[in-house]
């Protein structure tokens, strides 16, 4: 794991988010006389079955005359050995030629991937192996003490692989091991977290590359002896509360009490008793969800009450190459671009809409971007258009692709459309403090011709994002400059292709009527950022990978700046930056513990919220959340004996 360090960069606050889908096989053919594909890396992996190897499939296409990598080449990938998938069907190579895929293991097995490109011989990249998960066969019987030395027996571990066992998520120091079939972890047992003296049950698993084991209950007896540094004692309120003995040392101790509440329904009230003293706690006086709901709220709400009155979206069937000619450079086509936030609480109408005719200006692998005629001079430059949309096809998408799995496809063209329009500028009053730089609207996703459904003649029939256009003499609202959308764009763009994708497992795949809520939906699409913006970062495009990191950087520093202003899973969901920074660090955390791909399996859930964290962690959100809370405070402190849990070692939070 890379230490980052917070980069000083122009933070940028407050955007409504969006974007759609894609992927494509634009080739017509490479001459096998001219050019040759060549496998780079990928093979000799192995992981546990049904995870993410972690190491990309890289291939390049390349002349046979130079030696040079050819850009622009569609490629499509495939499974020929196991039941894994590729996390991408489709990829275009880059400007050294090569294109890439991780692998989504299926059951134990060997495994093999092929990648192919049309007029040349494919290539195999092999000697992929998904392995059995580990599982703890044994623990001891009766009860342990803290620091006892126990023997965890594991099956199908493999010799040499990296293993913890935690303890309440806590874990313990693996003192001997010794690899076998089974292999025995001599582990330390460390203090229960949060008791009387007694005993406690406390939930133990095995953690590896990211995978994480069902549970085994220990029984560990909790001793009569003060609380010691780096110790961690969460105390759920209740008839019965826990207590901790806190040593008299004539006041030299300190000690941090987080007092947090995980009740989604109910305001309460309090006290900690400290010796003779007493510490009450209650709401924070006068916290509200924001009364003004933002775009997002609006656009998944108003999503939502269309699902909620059956209005399912059924997959279409696939067009024939007669019906689908894909478009050039330079054709036209007219769309929907809705002109009135406020419609959006009600039915829709024509008045609600711009019909907006836009010229496409880039065709890519994964995207078709469109620029609508009435866009004011002095815009994006060709060279812009041509970044913007190698960026997209080369990093956004495929960054989302991977780590969330692929958006649906309705129109059957392989390719997010993206629209940029004036519209969307004139979206955001004038002297606003947030702006609307994009979108994606799930109406989009709905057939036209739906019966009963007036509001479904205003889709545009396919993925499609929307985004605001430089307007430097402020046209359609405040002036947005060139610098300023370029900056603003991409982060939106890959945000809102996530919460396409999201809808796309939600509805269409697991066949539900309901959408992820919003607390989550919006920190995994602000994942998306983060993980776009190390994508970026290691393609070596630093100011990409700067801009997409830096709104999450704001909306944290809202957050941490007033902690007790904002809920995490705040039910109305209105999406304060002080919310969604919350959201982002909770899931970061969360991917500390199992791994950036943990994040795949809640996007692809059919449960919703603290439901779904549940079901993907195995542990109870109660306890995830205080560790959390405390990991934000102790993260960067170097406290003696403080366990790797509550800390948070991608950033740097006090920096």
């Amino acid at each position: 794991m890379t230490l980052r360090t917070i980069r000083p960069l122009a933070l940028v606050a407050a955007f409504a988010l969006a974007a759609a889908c894609g992927d494509g096989d634009g080739s017509t053919g490479l001459d096998p006389d001219q050019y040759e594909l060549v496998a780079v890396s990928g093979s000799g992996q192995s992981g546990i079955a049904r995870t993410v190897l972690p190491e990309p499939m890289v291939v390049t296409v390349r002349r046979l005359d130079t030696g040079a990598g050819e850009k622009g080449v569609s490629l499509s990938w495939s499974v020929t050995q196991g039941n894994g998938e590729p996390t991408r069907g489709s990829a275009v190579t880059d400007e050294d030629g090569r294109a890439s895929t991780r692998l989504v293991l299926g059951s134990a097995g060997d495994h093999q991937v092929r990648a192919s490109v049309a007029g040349l011989d494919p290539v195999f990249i092999g000697s992929l192996t998904s392995l059995p998960a580990p599982a703890i066969q044994s623990l001891p019987a009766g009860t342990v003490a803290p620091d006892d030395t126990i023997d965890v027996i594991v099956s199908d571990l493999e010799p040499g692989m990296p293993v913890e066992v935690l303890f309440d998520g806590v874990a313990g120091v693996i003192a001997e091991r010794q690899d076998g079939s089974p292999a025995t972890l001599a582990t330390v047992v460390p203090a229960p977290v949060g008791a009387c003296p007694g005993t406690r049950a406390v939930d133990v698993r095995l953690r590896v590359d990211g995978f994480s084991s069902a549970t085994r209950s220990l029984t560990v007896s909790v001793p009569a002896e003060p609380f010691q540094v780096g110790q961690v004692l969460v105390m759920q309120g209740s008839s019965e509360v826990d207590c901790a003995l806190l040593p008299a040392d004539g006041g030299t101790a300190k000690y941090l009490l987080v007092a947090l509440s995980a009740e989604f329904e109910n305001d309460g009230n309090f006290q900690v008793t400290l010796g003779a003293s007493g510490v009450a706690f209650q709401p924070v006086d006068g916290f509200q969800p924001s009364v003004r709901s933002s775009l997002d709220t609006r656009l998944r709400a108003f999503e939502q009450r269309l699902l909620a009155r059956g209005r399912a979206v059924a997959p279409r069937p696939a067009r024939t190459a007669q019906l689908f000619a894909q478009p050039q450079v330079g054709s036209t086509r007219q769309f929907w671009v809705i002109n009135n936030l406020d419609s959006l609480d009600g039915d829709l109408g024509a008045a609600d809409f711009d019909r907006v005719t836009a010229t496409l200006e880039y065709v890519g692998v994964h995207s078709l971007l469109y620029v609508d005629d009435a866009a004011p001079a002095q815009g994006l430059t060709e060279s812009d258009i041509q970044r913007l949309g190698d960026l997209y096809d080369h990093i956004l998408y495929e960054s989302d692709v991977d780590f969330f799995g692929e958006p649906s496809d309705v129109d059957n063209n392989d390719q997010v459309i993206i629209l940029l329009s004036p519209t969307v500028n004139g979206l955001t009053p004038e002297g606003s403090e947030g702006i609307v730089v994009g979108f994606f609207f799930g109406l989009d996703l709905f057939d036209p011709s739906t019966p009963n459904c007036s509001d479904c003649q205003f889709s545009n029939d396919g993925e499609l994002f929307y985004g605001l256009v430089p307007d430097p003499d402020g046209d359609f609202s405040d002036p947005r400059s060139r610098t300023f959308v370029n900056q603003v764009l991409p982060g939106v763009m890959i945000h809102e292709t996530e919460h396409m994708i999201n809808f796309n497992f939600k509805v269409f795949v697991n066949r539900l009527s309901v959408l992820e809520e919003l607390w989550l939906s919006e920190g995994l699409a602000h994942m998306a950022e983060e993980l776009g913006g190390d994508e970026a970062d290691a393609a070596g495009d630093i100011t990409a990978a700067d801009n997409l990191y830096a709104t999450n950087f704001g909306r944290a520093f809202q957050f941490l700046e007033d902690p007790s202003a904002s809920s995490l899973t705040v039910v109305d969901g209105n999406g304060t930056l002080g919310e969604r920074g919350a959201a982002w660090l909770f899931l970061r955390w969360l991917a500390e513990q199992y791994g950036d791909f943990f994040i795949r399996g809640l996007a692809q859930a059919p449960e919703q919220g603290v439901e779904n964290v549940e079901a993907r962690t195995g542990e109870s959100f109660f306890r995830l959340f205080a560790d959390w809370a405390v990991a934000l405070w102790a993260d960067d402190l170097e406290i003696p004996d403080l366990a790797a849990r509550y800390q948070i070692p991608k950033w740097t939070l006090r920096s």
